[in-house]
């Protein structure tokens, strides 16, 4: 059952959200090429921090210089989004079956292609199979994001710039776009709707602290509207 789920998770992450990926890694390959970001750390970042926006401040932070140590905590500063996508994903796929071990090798197949599937797709599922499914999108997904990055590496010039940082954001509209279509319950359009609201309010005050400033006060927002709701029997 395992290495079927494992092989129907590879299978779909070569589907149409493996072609966005892969628009957005070549754009990203080209970013770190014109950024003067070695290939091997353009490979390396895409298997170890799996995640575009983390892989954009890594490179943002490598052209200006900044030390080893400030690019360490800036892109775990930016992938702290995913603890609540694993906080939210995990009783989905938990079960008795799995040692408690393999959850915390699940924790690091999430990212924001991986958790949108899984949230849609992991109820369908045999409990049994959902951490190997999750496994096989992840490893799906990282693949194609080596071989776009260096295949955009590789091109690069080739690619306008203003081209480059477009097909960059071609995944993060892609699966907005796709939660926006699956969304279920009244929490989360309500969360979707504060987070979209203060996002673009919050760049304007902050640029770097943006996305975090609007997740955190986004959501807390969204959950104080959604209990007043539920005690207005709205």
């Amino acid at each position: 059952m395992h290495s079927a789920a494992f092989r129907t998770g590879v299978r779909e992450a070569f589907g149409v959200p493996g072609g966005v990926l892969a628009a957005s890694y070549i754009g990203f390959g080209a970013l770190a090429y014109s950024s003067a970001v070695p290939l091997w750390i353009v490979i390396a970042s895409t298997i170890t921090i799996w995640a575009l926006p983390g892989q954009l401040v890594m490179v943002d932070m490598w052209q200006i210089g900044a030390p080893m140590i400030a690019i360490l905590l800036a892109v775990m500063l930016t992938n702290a989004r995913f603890l609540p996508m694993t906080v939210t994903l995990m009783p989905i796929i938990r079960d008795r079956s799995h040692r408690g071990w393999v959850y915390y090798l699940a924790a690091q197949c999430i990212a924001m292609s991986s958790w949108v599937i899984c949230m849609r797709r992991g109820h369908e599922m045999p409990a049994p199979g959902r951490v190997a499914y999750l496994g096989g999108l992840a490893a799906g997904f990282i693949a194609i994001g080596v071989v776009a990055g260096t295949v955009g590496y590789y091109i690069a010039e080739s690619i306008p710039k203003v081209m480059q940082i477009g097909m960059v954001f071609l995944a993060p509209v892609y699966f907005f776009v796709f939660l926006i279509v699956e969304i279920r319950t009244r929490l989360v359009a309500i969360a979707l709707a504060c987070g979209g609201i203060a996002g673009p309010l919050l760049y304007l005050v902050t640029p770097q602290w943006s996305v975090l400033l609007a997740g955190f006060i986004g959501g807390t927002l969204a959950f104080i509207v959604h209990r007043m709701l539920e005690r207005a029997h709205v």
